[in-house]
C-alpha cells in the first residue's frame, strides 16, 4: 500500500524536533558511509528545468523529482520505497519538507561552527527559505535580534513585520548588505541570485556564514573575498557542493579556495573537535547544496509517524511487483 502525504500532513508531522533529528542522522548517515547520494540530474529545458534527485539511506530508497517553470515557480514530489522489497512506501509533496530539511540541515551546521547561542544574526533574502531559516534558528538559539536585507524595500520591511510579529523578536529591516553583515557574529544567506550578494570584506573577523543557496552552476551567492577568509568550508556533500555550486567551482578555479578547506558536516560530527579560524582565513563558512538523503531521512521519520498517527490518505498499491522468471534447470 501506497500513502500520499499531502502539505498540511507535513505540517502536522514535522515538529521542529522530528526535522533536526532527520538532519542529524542524515549527516551521520552521510558520514559514515551509509547513505548514496549520486549526483542530481538537471535536464535543461526552454523556460526551466526538470531535476532528479535520487538517493538512499538506511532502510529507504527513493528520489525528489522537481520542475521549474520560469516566472510561474516550482513543483516538488517525493518517492519513497522500501530497500528491503521495493515497495513504493508513500509520496509526498515535498515543498514544505524541502524547506524543513533545509533549515534544520542549515541549524545543525550552525551548532557546529558557532556553539555558543546567538541573540542576534544578520540575514540577506527576505523569501521562502529565508522564513523557514528564521524559524528554526529562533528554536535553537535565543533570538532577540535579526537585521534582514534583501533588493526590494518592500520585501524586506513586509517580512520584517511579519517575523517581529510571529516570533516575538526584533526583525529589522537594514538598507544594505553590509549592514547586516555587520549586525553580529552570524550571518545566513538564503537567495536566488545570480550575483554574490555580500562583499566578504565587510564580515568582521571570527564571523560565521550559513550559506544555502547558489546550487546551480550559473548562480552565486557568496563572493571570492568570502571564500578567501574561509578557514574551512563546511559542506552537506562536498562532492555535489564541487559539481553544483557556482559560489564553490569559482572559488577552486581561482583559488580562492583549496579542496582542503572543505569539510562535510559527517566529518565534523564524527571528530568532535571545534573547528576555529586559521590566520588571514579568519571566517568559518557552510555552503549547502541539498541532498536526497536529506530528503529521504525526513521523509522516512514523517512516514512512520504517519502510520502511527493514521495521518494521510491510502492510495492502494500503485506499482506491481514483477518477480523475477523462475530458473528451469537443464534436464
Amino acid at each position: 500500500m501506497t500513502l500520499f502525504l499531502a502539505p498540511e500532513d507535513i505540517t502536522r508531522l514535522a515538529t521542529h524536533e522530528v526535522a533536526m533529528a532527520a538532519a542529524m542522522a542524515a549527516a551521520m548517515a552521510e558520514g559514515s558511509g551509509r547513505a548514496v547520494a549520486p549526483p542530481r540530474l538537471d535536464v535543461e529545458l526552454p523556460g526551466g528545468f526538470l531535476r532528479v534527485m535520487p538517493g538512499a539511506v538506511d532502510d529507504v530508497m527513493g528520489l525528489k523529482v522537481m520542475v521549474n517553470v520560469a516566472g510561474l515557480g516550482n513543483r516538488y514530489l517525493l518517492l519513497v520505497y522500501r530497500r528491503g522489497d521495493g515497495e513504493l512506501l508513500a509520496l509526498l509533496d515535498a515543498d514544505e519538507i524541502t524547506r524543513l530539511r533545509t533549515a534544520a540541515t542549515t541549524a545543525v551546521a550552525a551548532q557546529i561552527l558557532q556553539p555558543e547561542p546567538q541573540s542576534e544574526i544578520g540575514l540577506i533574502g527576505s523569501g521562502f527559505e529565508a522564513t523557514g531559516h528564521l524559524r528554526t534558528l529562533a528554536q535553537i538559539w535565543p533570538l532577540e535580534r535579526v537585521s534582514v536585507h534583501s533588493p526590494s524595500a518592500e520585501r524586506r520591511e513586509a517580512f520584517a513585520e511579519q517575523l517581529s510579529e510571529e516570533l516575538g523578536i526584533e526583525v529589522r529591516p537594514v538598507a544594505t548588505s553590509a549592514e547586516a553583515c555587520m549586525a553580529s557574529a552570524t550571518l545566513v544567506l538564503a537567495t536566488k541570485s545570480r550575483q554574490p550578494v555580500l562583499d566578504g570584506r565587510d564580515l568582521p573577523a571570527g564571523s560565521v556564514v550559513l550559506s544555502i543557496g547558489s546550487t546551480r552552476p550559473d548562480l552565486r551567492e557568496l563572493d571570492r573575498a568570502t571564500l578567501a577568509r574561509s578557514a574551512v568550508l563546511l559542506v552537506d556533500d562536498a562532492a555535489q557542493v564541487t559539481l553544483e555550486s557556482g559560489d564553490v567551482m569559482d572559488a577552486l578555479s581561482s583559488n580562492a579556495l583549496a579542496p582542503r578547506h572543505l569539510i562535510s558536516m559527517g566529518s565534523a560530527l564524527a571528530a568532535g573537535q571545534r573547528l576555529l579560524p586559521d590566520g588571514e582565513r579568519d571566517v568559518l563558512t557552510f555552503k549547502s547544496v541539498g541532498t536526497a538523503v536529506q530528503d529521504l531521512a525526513l521523509a522516512g521519520a514523517l512516514c512512520a509517524a504517519a502510520v502511527d498517527l493514521d495521518v494521510g490518505r491510502e492510495l492502494g498499491v500503485l506499482t506491481r511487483l514483477k518477480p523475477f522468471a523462475a530458473v528451469v534447470e537443464p534436464r
